[in-house]
């Protein structure tokens, strides 16, 4: 299937990528060994002015679309104690490698269209560093967009 080419306005080319240092289920805390647990990410979507959060969890994907104007609370709520790091979506065709396994790593790959064979969030968060993101400091977080 070829890509459909969609407005800026549909679909966000910058996200924000957020690491978790904790996840609720023991078993997978154990399996993610490291710092981060679980990641995630959230963008803006300038044509709706809202923004949305992309979440892949053991029970399901889960997408949410929540209004700039209760942003910096939700926002502020959600990455409490996480490293957020910054990125351009590369667009660039998934590799074999890229398809194996579907977990909140590989979605996350995916999301941001990286070519690389991360499995664990601290692979992921060294890789997206080393290629262009941009760490966001605790307490300055990108409500304001623009």
């Amino acid at each position: 299937m070829e890509a459909i080419d969609l407005p800026n306005a549909i679909e966000p080319t910058e996200w924000f990528v957020v690491f978790h240092p904790e996840t609720k289920m023991r078993w997978l805390a154990l399996l993610a060994f490291g710092r981060f647990k679980h990641v995630s990410a959230f963008a803006y979507c300038p044509g709706f002015k809202a923004w949305l959060l992309y979440d892949t969890q053991w029970g399901g994907t889960r997408l949410i679309l929540f209004p700039a104007a209760t942003a910096k609370a939700t926002l502020m709520q959600y990455t409490a104690g996480c490293a957020v790091v910054k990125i351009a979506r590369a667009l660039q065709p998934m590799g074999p490698t890229g398809r194996v396994g579907f977990n909140c790593v590989t979605a996350i790959r995916h999301l941001l269209g990286v070519r690389c064979a991360m499995y664990r969030p601290d692979a992921l968060y060294r890789y997206i560093l080393q290629h262009g993101g941009q760490r966001i400091d605790e307490g300055k977080h990108p409500v304001n967009p623009g």
